[in-house]
């Protein structure tokens, strides 16, 4: 019986024994596991719950003119936070922070009670100005973090050139998104440790990881120049009501893009993020992102590519009785009682359309194809800006004789403004077709360049003879025809009246678009210059009336920037004496009227088919100098 109990005791101090031994076993195996296996994701654990980061955001860097005026700059402000732990008045700080940043107090005083979050961002760029009113208030739980946002001193200048930001500082379009990476620079951070509530532990060391400025950008934009098409193009829309108006100023010598602009625009310091479909219509850069078929100025790259090919010559005559049938189709000129026997300047002074679409078939598809590439149509330019649009031209095996024909005086084929600008810019130079760009160099923050773009020639498209010849007729058409708008006394301007009527459906709409091309020095250009309205609604739609006076104004202003001289001043102040009087033509048939003005040594537009006068401009009793322009509507 002793032997029994014994026997069961033993057992029984085994079995604690094994027990204890277990557990033992079972603790040194966890304490292995936590201090030998885990412990680096533990210490990454704990790190975490004793340290606080600080995001320290990058200075985003600055775009400047060619001239370096500042065009994009950042400015300091500051994000704010709610650290709960750290919180003694919950009421305080909804108060303090609702008051002055313009928050909903509950909202915010859920966030400083909420314990299951280390911090919670309040708002994000409060002005300087504000933040000192916090920092006063000395409100426990409360922490400000050094940001910036983005600042554009023009305010709506440049507006689809530039482009804006997010609210978080990344680029979001134009210029800004293009060379984002360059500009954004590098985040750094500041650490501080804090206790097992949160809280911080005072004379405990911290890292401090600065953040790396963004890059400087310097575009060949001049502010100057970009102020005057921005001006000429807010008169435009005053004056003539266009549902868009573009310009766009270029340095035909090299490629650089000195002043672009579009209307409507906004100010970039508020664009407008609460209308997407204002903010999309509005921020679109219509000289490269849209196209349109150009009109009467795609005649200048008709007539170079006929002369380069000498399928004609200046001085060849042609014919025109209004209009020329081509495939059974019946294309009329503008002029729909034609322009008789012409030369071929004169034809490019008329523009009829008769003489190009002579020169057009006698080129032929594939060679007026073999141009067009040459001169960049049909194909992206490789612009440094998003959204770049290659144009629109037929297939050329699908291309009938009659399509042809209209591609000769700028219709069946559609282009970007940049396009054209650029092309044309090719055959006043001498025949270099430049890429395009708005970057000339890139800095990083030591003064380095990282980045620079300098003149490349993409094709050469004309001789330079052939060049010359298109300078001399193109300062024709603003000396002795329908540009005589752009006419600067003293100076020496060429260019390029164009309207474009519009298509809609496949059907001719009602709607036009103007516009001019024009150049400065005419014998040796140094700036080109478009400006295209869309749907002028004011009364006149020829390029003549609508674009080429606006154009004139930025030419004005060039001269004046660049202090040029006057030449031959008193002789063109003669020509441009009003020295003529506009009489009545309303109720006169339109060939009296026509017969009228010429002798009175005017030129005319004819809007409308009919016979009979039913309006004109400018109204009986004007003054008007030699070839002026008089709009006759019928």
């Amino acid at each position: 019986m002793l032997n029994n109990s014994i026997n069961s005791l033993h057992k029984r101090l085994l079995s604690v024994l094994l027990f204890v031994a277990f557990v033992f076993f079972a603790l040194l195996t966890r304490l292995f596991y936590v201090q030998i296996i885990s412990s680096e994701w533990l210490q990454k654990k704990a790190v975490e719950q004793w340290l606080r980061d600080l995001p320290l955001k990058a200075k985003r860097g600055t775009i400047y003119d060619t001239n370096g005026a500042s065009l994009a700059e950042s400015v300091t402000t500051y994000d704010v936070y709610v650290r709960p732990s750290m919180v003694k008045s919950p009421t305080k700080v909804a108060e303090v922070l609702s008051k002055n940043l313009n928050l909903d107090y509950d909202d915010v005083f859920n966030k400083a009670t909420n314990k299951l979050v280390s911090e919670s961002l309040i708002k994000m760029q409060v002005e300087p100005t504000t933040a000192n009113v916090i920092i006063k208030e000395n409100v426990e739980g409360i922490l400000l973090s050094e940001n910036n946002k983005r600042y554009y001193p023009y305010g709506d200048l440049l507006t689809q050139v530039l482009g804006f930001t997010t609210i978080d500082n990344m680029g979001q379009a134009g210029i800004e998104a293009y060379y984002n990476k360059y500009l954004k620079g590098i985040d750094g951070y500041a650490t501080e440790f804090s206790d097992v509530n949160g809280v911080k532990v005072d004379n405990t060391l911290s890292d401090y990881i600065p953040s790396v400025p963004g890059c400087d950008i310097t575009l060949t934009i001049d502010v100057n120049i970009q102020k005057s098409a921005e001006n000429a193009l807010k008169i435009l829309c005053e004056e003539q009501k266009p549902k868009t108006a573009t310009a766009v100023v270029m340095n035909p010598n090299t490629g650089e893009i000195l002043a672009m602009a579009s209307k409507p625009s906004f100010d970039l310091n508020s664009p407008p993020r609460d209308n997407v479909t204002e903010l999309m219509q509005t921020v679109k850069n219509l000289s490269i992102v849209d196209v349109y078929e150009p009109g009467s100025t795609f005649k200048v790259l008709t007539t170079a590519t006929a002369l380069e090919e000498k399928v004609t010559t200046p001085d060849e005559r042609f014919y025109d009785p209004g209009y020329r049938i081509v495939d059974g189709e019946k294309i009329k000129c503008w002029k729909l009682i034609g322009h008789g026997s012409q030369t071929m300047t004169e034809g490019l002074c008329n523009s009829c359309n008769s003489v190009f679409v002579d020169l057009a078939l006698r080129l032929g598809t594939d060679k007026m194809y073999e141009y067009f590439n040459k001169y960049g149509l049909g194909n992206k330019l490789g612009v440094d800006f998003m959204g770049e649009s290659s144009g629109i031209l037929m297939n050329k095996e699908s291309v009938k004789k009659v399509d042809l024909a209209r591609m000769g005086f700028g219709q069946a084929v559609a282009v970007t403004p940049l396009q054209e600008i650029n092309a044309i810019c090719s055959v006043l130079n001498g025949g270099n077709l430049f890429k395009p760009y708005f970057v000339k160099n890139i800095k990083d923050v030591n003064g380095n360049v990282v980045y620079e773009n300098n003149p490349t020639v993409i094709n050469k498209t004309i001789s330079e003879q052939t060049s010359a010849k298109i300078r001399e007729m193109m300062e024709a058409v603003v000396v002795k025809s329908n540009a005589i708008e752009a006419f600067i006394p003293g100076y020496r301007v060429s260019g390029k009246t164009g309207t474009t009527q519009k298509y809609e459906n496949g059907k001719i709409s009602g709607k036009y678009i103007a516009s001019f091309i024009g150049a400065y020095p005419a014998n040796k250009p140094e700036y080109v210059v478009m400006i295209i309205a869309d749907e002028p609604s004011a009364g006149s739609y020829y390029g003549s009336v609508v674009a080429t006076p606006y154009a004139k104004l930025i030419f004005q202003d060039i001269i004046k920037y660049t202090n040029a001289q006057p030449q031959n001043l008193e002789e063109d102040l003669k020509r441009m004496e009003k020295n003529i009087e506009m009489p009545n033509l309303v109720g006169v048939s339109l060939t009296e009227a026509c017969s009228t003005l010429v002798q009175l040594g005017l030129q005319y537009e004819i809007q409308g088919e009919g016979g009979i006068v039913v309006a004109q401009t400018p109204p009986p009793g004007t003054m008007l100098y030699k070839n002026g322009i008089v709009v006759l509507t019928t």
